[in-house]
């Protein structure tokens, strides 16, 4: 079942031509002065430690997971050496943290399938909108806006963010909080555009 899921995402990436590096954005190493930072190989406290960084280094952030130990683990670039890993999410501070972004738990109705949210972003802001479902339940999400630079990711329980561009519908792999997260392509964040839109998510 989880083969079909990502099989699904992969189809809607070639589908709407989006790619993961769209979803990047900047984000600043945190720790205490002169103390070193791990970059791992693998998002784990028990994996190798190739790389190091330092408290203030900036980094691109490439991809997120949400792992069992309940932290989320950043997988970032190091833009001069282009090393590469793993580190903690109180490690690092996203760019689009300082941004005013929000989140909010989405319910339905009693006997109700589907809901709809409406919000605005502006630059590298993100809405966040967590919904609980269960395995082997199929999601439907379509996103409506007044630009085409806005994309919705997905980031599933204890697993890699993705994103699935403006509309999607698939078999969940897994129960838990399933986090749909609305902002724009990297390249419109920079220039500092906005987009109002309409989110509209039905889970049967």
């Amino acid at each position: 079942m989880q083969a079909k899921f990502w099989g699904a995402i992969a189809a809607t990436f070639l589908t709407l031509g989006v790619g993961l590096p769209a979803w990047a954005e900047m984000g600043t190493l945190l720790g205490s002065p002169g103390s070193r930072i791990n970059v791992r190989s693998q998002p784990s406290t028990s994996a190798s430690a190739p790389h190091y960084g330092i408290p203030g280094d900036r980094v691109t952030i490439l991809d997120q997971r949400r792992m069992e130990d309940n932290y989320t683990w950043f997988y970032v670039e190091f833009p001069r050496s282009r090393a590469r890993g793993w580190i903690r999410g109180d490690l690092i501070r996203p760019d689009s943290t300082s941004s005013g972004n929000t989140s909010q738990r989405v319910s339905f109705a009693p006997g109700a399938t589907a809901a709809t949210v409406m919000g605005s972003v502006q630059g590298y802001q993100t809405r966040d909108y967590i919904l609980n479902a269960r395995a082997g339940q199929r999601m439907t999400i379509r996103l409506d806006g007044n630009t085409t630079f806005l994309q919705v990711g997905m980031i599933p329980p204890n697993g890699e963010a993705v994103i699935v561009g403006s509309t999607w519908s698939g078999i969940l792999p897994r129960n838990g909080d399933y986090i749909l997260r609305v902002g724009l392509v990297r390249a419109e964040a920079r220039r500092g555009g906005s987009g109002n839109y309409t989110l509209t998510v039905t889970i049967r």
